[in-house]
């Protein structure tokens, strides 16, 4: 594999599609031109996908997506791809019609959608010529939040992701109750398998490696507890052991994987989550353990955890009730801190 020169799964469907979504946003038919960003284009991130940036232009105006491909000849980044496409066509769309149902518009604010929106989610390797593109929005006002390895992560960023991942994970309890036949489909397509767990293994090694930097000093210790740590997140992947506080989680929820949004005094107001590939029907305790071990130094997590698990769970709650649920019931507090406390044993906070 490290061999051969990996190439994208780029051909005619993916010039064709981009061009039926140009027609979809309002442009003249054969009156516009795509280009591809030089320096996004045919980007690999070397596992799952290609990234790139088309850029349309007619009509006085310009339209900028984000698309991604995967790489010819790769089966375990294929069915990746596959799960990516499943997510953002059929659990989130149910996730946002559930939502819509209970009254709750992205306008109000009170609802998840923190996530691209996706104009196109495609895979189709029977067809005569493969069929493989995600489209997504590229929205200015969100930066790619490059973060000084250096600088440690702070509670005001934090904060926003407990709030997200709290909405994301109360819908899974709303619907497992309230829309079962529903659920059972985003629950049989995020069952974890072997390409998925060695894309967890692959994905938390090379995390690590990149925030080594900023935990230089914490370094012995994260070696020696790295694989107890992730022999752990992988027992948060079987719901034969999680059930029945299993939900549909992101499952690579680092710093890497989050764009946030800032006011004019570079205050941060939002974030969305980014590369769902890893997405699976696990325990929440899944994102939570990952985000802190990869994103946190131990004095934060011993300085933070505790109010930001509180603050994780409030927003879960509070969205469950909007959703018609019962957090009291379906997932107490006493229930997170009992099934976070081994791993804050092992993160020493």
């Amino acid at each position: 594999m490290a061999d051969r020169k990996i190439t994208p799964m780029f051909n005619d469907y993916v010039y064709e599609a981009i061009r039926r979504i140009a027609v979809e946003q309002g442009f003249t038919p054969d009156l516009f031109s795509v280009d591809f960003d030089e320096e996004t284009r045919l980007e690999c991130d070397g596992y799952v996908s290609f990234v790139f940036k088309a850029i349309i232009n007619g009509d006085d105006r310009e339209f900028t997506l984000w698309c991604k491909v995967p790489p010819n000849g790769d089966e375990r980044s294929l069915e990746l791809f596959k799960r990516e496409c499943f997510f953002y066509r059929e659990t989130l769309h149910g996730f946002y019609e559930f939502q819509a149902e209970k009254g709750l518009s992205e306008e109000s604010g009170d609802g998840f959608y923190a996530t691209p929106k996706c104009y196109l989610a495609h895979c189709n390797t029977d067809a005569p010529e493969p069929e493989a593109l995600i489209m997504l929005e590229y929205n200015e006002a969100f930066e790619k939040w490059d973060w000084d390895k250096l600088e440690p992560i702070n509670v005001e960023h934090t904060r926003l992701v407990m709030e997200q991942l709290g909405r994301l994970h109360a819908l899974s309890f709303a619907m497992k109750e309230q829309r079962p036949e529903l659920f059972e489909q985003y629950k049989r397509a995020g069952q974890p398998d072997s390409a998925l767990i060695t894309l967890m293994k692959e994905s938390f090694d090379r995390a690590l490696i990149t925030m080594r930097t900023r935990f230089e000093s914490e370094q012995e210790r994260i070696v020696a507890v790295k694989d107890a740590v992730f022999e752990s997140l992988k027992k948060c992947c079987d719901p034969a052991t999680a059930e029945p506080y299993c939900v549909v989680t992101h499952g690579d929820c680092w710093i890497n994987n989050l764009i946030y949004s800032h006011n004019e005094n570079n205050v941060a107001t939002g974030v969305i989550l980014t590369d769902w590939q890893s997405s699976r029907y696990a325990s929440p305790i899944l994102d939570l353990c990952y985000f802190f071990f990869i994103s946190a130094g131990e004095q934060f997590r011993r300085d933070n955890m505790d109010s930001l698990l509180h603050h994780y769970h409030g927003a879960l709650a509070d969205f469950l009730t909007k959703l018609g649920g019962d957090a009291a019931r379906q997932f107490p507090l006493t229930t997170l801190l009992r099934l976070m406390k081994p791993y804050r044993d092992l993160l020493g906070s």
